[in-house]
């Protein structure tokens, strides 16, 4: 089974090889204030790890203000613009599938941009997190003319990346087919070192931050309970470094190879 103790080994394989762990940490669907949200809130700055809030623009309320600006280090992401479905039937849930209307995306993407640039300030960042991690490549060239510089979907990044600057999620710790409960110990604990070990062994971009994503509003207990104990066992480890979103998607941070 794969536990605690196989994650320790792989940190300490890092350490021994001279390497820095990087880390980042999303968390999507923000929109309003909450119990969840300040709970998420209080997670980050107890264990000191940065957080970047992935915002959906059409439905964020103004009251949500407060919270983001009591947190220095935390970033806005733009999530989609609605977060509605629009694939066609049968085909898996995407927000921009190959099939929508070229000049309404363009411009779907502008103002998603620029309603949380005028909410947020330099808080929001010009990266993009679409909607259940799906954006078709052909539409990467719109984000660009939108004024993105960043796209975070998940899995492994590619080699190339289209010329807009890609980091994204490893690690989602709910199982989506269930009931949204926690996806178990051991199952997200391999996705987290497996991560690792593939970037220490080349077998994926090594300058890739390993990502965590959670989701504040439908996290079990047993989820809160396992992102508080990752938090407290990373920060006890030298050579484990939690990235912000400020500066991740430059070619400087998180960079490709």
């Amino acid at each position: 089974m794969t536990s605690w103790a196989v994650l320790d080994e792989e940190l300490t394989r890092w350490t021994e090889s001279g390497r820095t762990v990087t880390l980042w940490w999303r968390d999507d669907d923000a929109v309003a204030p909450s119990a969840a949200l300040d709970r998420m809130l209080d997670l980050s700055a107890r264990h000191a790890v940065p957080l970047s809030l992935a915002v959906i623009p059409a439905h964020v309320d103004r009251a949500l203000l407060p919270a983001v600006n009591g947190c220095p280090e935390l970033a806005v992401l733009t999530h989609g613009h609605a977060h509605v479905n629009n694939a066609p039937p049968e085909a898996k849930k995407c927000e921009f599938p190959d099939t929508a209307d070229p000049a309404l995306v363009n411009r779907t993407f502008r103002d998603g941009r620029h309603r949380l640039a005028e909410l947020f300030g330099s808080t929001a960042q010009p990266i993009f997190v679409p909607p259940w991690n799906r954006l078709p490549d052909r539409w990467l060239p719109d984000l660009t003319d939108a004024g993105y510089a960043g796209l975070s979907r998940f899995g492994p990044r590619p080699r190339t990346d289209g010329g807009l600057h890609q980091v994204n999620t490893h690690v989602d710790p709910i199982f989506w087919r269930g009931k949204k409960e926690f996806l178990g110990l051991e199952a997200s604990l391999l996705a987290l070192t497996g991560h690792l070990w593939d970037r220490r062994n080349g077998h994926c971009d090594p300058h890739e931050p390993t990502g965590l994503l959670s989701h504040h509003l439908v996290q079990d207990e047993a989820t809160w309970h396992f992102l508080a104990e990752l938090f407290e066992r990373m920060a006890g480890r030298d050579g484990v470094t939690w990235l912000p979103a400020r500066g991740l998607f430059d070619h400087t941070g998180g960079r490709h190879v």
